[in-house]
C-alpha cells in the first residue's frame, strides 16, 4: 500500500515539469486571492454601505486579519488545485486544503472569542459538512484555470482580452454574491434603530436609558448623547443573536449579545464594559 501511494507521487511528481505546471499554478493562485478579496471587502462592507445612518462602522483590523488570512489560503487552494496534472486530482487536493484553513481558521476564531472545549469540538463538528463546498470551490477554480489557459491560446488579441475580461467579470460575480447575501435582515435592522435611538435620546427620555442595564454599564449614562460607533457581527455565543460593539469618541466602550427577535423593542440586558463581549 504504501509503496503503491510512494508510486503514485513520484509519478505526479514526474508528469510535468514545473514550468508546466507553473502556467496553472500562477494563475490559480491569482485567482484565489482575488475571490478571497472580493468576497471579503463585500461582507464587511456590504451592511455599512448599504444601511447608512445607523453609525455601523468597519473594525479594519479585523477586516485586514480576515482579508491575509482568506486570500493566502485561497491563494495557496489554487496553487494547489493547478498543480495537478489531472483534473480530479488537483480538485480534490485543492477541496481538502481548503477544508483544513477552514477548519483552522474556525478554531482560531473560536480560541479567540474564549469558547470552551466542548464549543472547540463543535466547531470541529460543523466544518465537517463544508467538505463538499470546499471540493466545490476547488473544482471552480479549475475550471478558471483551465479556461483562462483556453483564452491565452487565443491568436487574435482584442477577442482575448474580452474573453478574459469576461472570466473576471464572473469570478467577480461569484464571489460577491456570497459576500452581499450576508446583509442584514429587517430584523437586525431593527435591533441597530433600537440601539442607536436609546444612545441618542437616553440622556433626556428614563424610557430609553430603562433599555440598557446601568448596572453594567455604569458609565454609559454619561455618553447618552454624544459621539459613537457600532461594530457588529453574528454572535459566536448566542444562537440568533449579534455581537455588537460600541465605541464613543472618547475611547468609552461597551459589548453586548443581543437577540435579534425583539425588532425596535429590543433591550440591552447583556452586556459589559470593553470591546470584548463576556460569555452571559
Amino acid at each position: 500500500m504504501y509503496q503503491r501511494i510512494r508510486k503514485r507521487i513520484l509519478y505526479s511528481l514526474q508528469e510535468e515539469t514545473v514550468a508546466e505546471r507553473s502556467a496553472r499554478i500562477i494563475p490559480g493562485a491569482l485567482f484565489g486571492v482575488f475571490a478571497a478579496s472580493v468576497y471579503i471587502l463585500t461582507l464587511f462592507l456590504i451592511n455599512v454601505v448599504t444601511i447608512p445612518g445607523l453609525h455601523l462602522s468597519i473594525d479594519w483590523a479585523n477586516l485586514l486579519t480576515y482579508w491575509i488570512g482568506f486570500g493566502l489560503g485561497l491563494g495557496l487552494s489554487g496553487a494547489i488545485v493547478g498543480w495537478f496534472t489531472e483534473d480530479y486530482a488537483g480538485v480534490v487536493s485543492g477541496g481538502i486544503v481548503i477544508t483544513l484553513i477552514l477548519l483552522i481558521g474556525n478554531l482560531v476564531i473560536s480560541l479567540l472569542s474564549g469558547r470552551n472545549a466542548g464549543l472547540l469540538f463543535q466547531s470541529v463538528v460543523t466544518a465537517i459538512p463544508l467538505i463538499g463546498g470546499a471540493i466545490l470551490l476547488a473544482g471552480g477554480l479549475r475550471f478558471v484555470i483551465k479556461r483562462q489557459l483556453q483564452i491565452t491560446e487565443n491568436k487574435d488579441p482584442g477577442q482575448r482580452r474580452k474573453l478574459l475580461t469576461s472570466l473576471i467579470g464572473i469570478v467577480f460575480l461569484v464571489s460577491f454574491l456570497p459576500g452581499a447575501v450576508s446583509r442584514y435582515d429587517t430584523s437586525a435592522v431593527d435591533v441597530f434603530k433600537a440601539l442607536n435611538t436609546g444612545l441618542q435620546k437616553g440622556g433626556t427620555d428614563p424610557n430609553y436609558a430603562a433599555r440598557f442595564s446601568l448596572t453594567q454599564l455604569p458609565g454609559l449614562p454619561k455618553h447618552f448623547g454624544t459621539e459613537y460607533k457600532i461594530y457588529t457581527r453574528i454572535s459566536v455565543l448566542s444562537a440568533g443573536s449579534l455581537d455588537i460593539s460600541v465605541r464613543f469618541n472618547d475611547g468609552y466602550t461597551f459589548a453586548c449579545v443581543v437577540p435579534t427577535d425583539n425588532g425596535e423593542e429590543t433591550f440591552f440586558t447583556t452586556c459589559n464594559e470593553g470591546a470584548k463581549v463576556i460569555s452571559p
